[in-house]
């Protein structure tokens, strides 16, 4: 299967192809790794995206973005999920691309899944009053230059102030950034030990410390298409 358009055929997944699945917006922005199982005439069928074991909410009609190498050109292109197939390795349905799939540069950063464990320090809103919750550990969904999705077991409510350090896998000390509260994206697990997606924008970010996250970033990039699908998956 191949997009068509005015110039012809154009290059679309193929089957076995680890590819990108891009959440544009939402508690789950970010970009995750997914592969494709098998080619139809309506489009392809890959495995659900998952975090942390947990597969994704996505309705079929979301919009999506599908990110893809052939012959060392990266490419991209806009679809939705078709439909959804349950059972004990979850599977969707993507659209193909409609016309030809756009080549892009892979330098920018996309928003991607980042399991990293943080601490969180809630600042004081005024001097003398106290902070909106207590201090509490929490562990990234997916991270980018400009911000990230945390799961906090603490509710901080819209406008919090959060000052996190990020224990980043690089053999370094933490990462300190401060962050502002913009979005309570929903509960990540319910019950008594209930926890909570967050969604925060960096407010204040040394250089070394934003190049530090940018490099991470961009390691994470260069190894997402190469990085295995789950060992249960693959004996599937």
């Amino acid at each position: 299967m191949n997009g068509t358009g005015p110039e012809g055929p154009g290059p679309s997944p193929t089957v076995n192809q680890r590819i990108l699945l891009a959440i544009p917006t939402g508690a789950f922005e970010g970009s995750y790794v997914t592969k494709v199982l098998e080619q139809r005439e309506e489009g392809f069928k890959v495995y659900a995206p998952s975090f942390r074991g947990s597969i994704l909410p996505i309705p079929p009609g979301e919009p999506l973005r599908v990110h893809f190498t052939r012959n060392e050109a990266h490419y991209e292109y806009d679809c939705r999920i078709l439909e959804r197939y349950p059972g004990p390795i979850p599977t969707v349905l993507i659209s193909p691309p409609d016309g030809k799939a756009r080549r892009v540069q892979r330098r920018s950063f996309f928003r991607l899944g980042a399991n990293i464990p943080l601490e969180i320090d809630p600042v004081s809103p005024l001097p003398g009053t106290p902070p909106p919750g207590p201090p509490a550990r929490g562990v990234s969904v997916n991270l980018s230059g400009g911000g990230l999705l945390l799961e906090s077991p603490e509710l901080y409510p819209e406008g919090s102030i959060l000052d996190l350090s990020l224990d980043l896998p690089d053999g370094r000390p933490p990462v300190p950034v401060r962050v502002e509260v913009i979005r309570d994206a929903g509960r990540a697990s319910p019950g008594a030990r209930a926890t909570w997606f967050l969604a925060v924008e960096f407010l204040r970010i040394d250089e070394a410390s934003q190049d530090r996250i940018t490099r991470y970033i961009y390691l994470l990039q260069r190894a997402v298409q190469e990085r295995p699908v789950d060992p249960e998956q693959e004996e599937a």
